[in-house]
């Protein structure tokens, strides 16, 4: 009997130690891929974020950015990565309409990943140059209207969101203007301040210096409800075209097979982190809005945007050139 209740113990113990162990994570640092370029807003909020996360974790967080073919080049390192809960990425809404883009693509976000915790969404604001003959919403849609495809509207890449949220406005509104796609929102915005293109959807923090300074005005809000720190610009679902609702967003992602406990430990770290008061007002004041959520929210949030971008990609035949 003593043998035997030695053996129980001994059995006991490793079982304690084992969930120990599990429950440790993380015990070294974590790799965070950002498949944006430094600087942009998805490497905005991972800075902020990660900055705070790690103070919470107790270890260090790297941001490691992998720029490059619509994300695809970050979301190809981050599947080639071991699923063990120490390499994630700060991906957007790009990795929901991949695969109606390139109906080759060789993973599918679905299927592959893990989905961690959302972190923010971002409105869409219609910045117009300032000599277009527009100044609110009426006039926009008979300009849009009468001038047709000799409207032109600049995106930060063919499919981003802001090209696709221009693209179901025209649609919702019966116009088809020309769409110039950029390789970033930096030299779109150029142009526009140049007055090579007539709009261009942006996100507020780029959007607002040339606000203040009357460089560029603003006509619509992608979002349903109005912002805050633009009052008077109203938004597409008020200007007639009820249930608009379309904005950029951002979340963390791993590899599918993440282990359950790391999983659920750095979900609750995301989710804290974004409620602490000082994170939440530093990303607002950057133009983000703080969505802290779990891991089952915010793969159904995901499901729904890939079904609502890929029926935009496909009514309006969107191609990758």
């Amino acid at each position: 009997m003593r043998q035997a209740g030695i053996a129980l113990a001994f059995v006991t113990c490793l079982a304690f130690s084992a969930g120990a162990g599990a429950q440790a994570y993380p015990t070294h640092a974590i790799r965070w891929l950002v498949p944006y370029p430094p600087g942009g807003g998805a490497d905005n909020v991972a800075r902020v974020v990660t900055q705070r996360l790690a103070q919470r974790l107790g270890q260090a967080i790297i941001v490691d950015n992998r720029p490059g073919g619509n994300t695809i080049i970050g979301t190809q390192a981050l599947l080639s990565a071991p699923k063990d809960g120490y390499t994630v990425m700060n991906t957007a809404e790009q990795i929901a309409v991949n695969a109606a883009l390139y109906p080759d693509l060789k993973y599918s976000a679905e299927r592959d990943l893990d989905f961690v915790a959302p972190l923010v969404r971002t409105p869409l604001v219609l910045l117009a140059r300032r000599d277009l003959p527009v100044s609110d919403a009426a006039g926009l849609l008979a300009y849009l209207k009468e001038r047709g495809d000799r409207v032109t509207y600049g995106s930060w890449g063919q499919g981003g969101m802001n090209h696709l949220t221009m693209e179901a406005f025209a649609d919702r509104a019966g116009v088809r203007p020309t769409h110039v796609p950029f390789s970033g929102a930096a030299p779109a915005v150029r142009d526009l301040l140049g007055g090579q293109i007539d709009l261009y959807f942006s996100d507020p923090a780029t959007a607002l210096p040339h606000l203040r300074t009357g460089k560029l005005k603003a006509l619509l809000v992608s979002t349903r409800e109005r912002l805050a720190y633009l009052p008077d610009v109203p938004t597409i679902h008020e200007s007639g075209y009820r249930d608009f609702d379309m904005y950029s967003w951002q979340g963390v992602v791993a590899p599918k097979g993440m282990p359950p406990q790391a999983l659920k430990t750095l979900a609750a770290a995301v989710r804290e982190t974004l409620q602490q008061p000082d994170v939440n007002k530093e990303l607002l004041e950057r133009g983000f809005l703080p969505e802290p959520g779990t891991p089952e929210a915010f793969r159904a949030f995901f499901l729904r945007s890939q079904a609502t971008l890929a029926g935009i990609v496909r009514k309006r035949n969107i191609r990758i050139e």
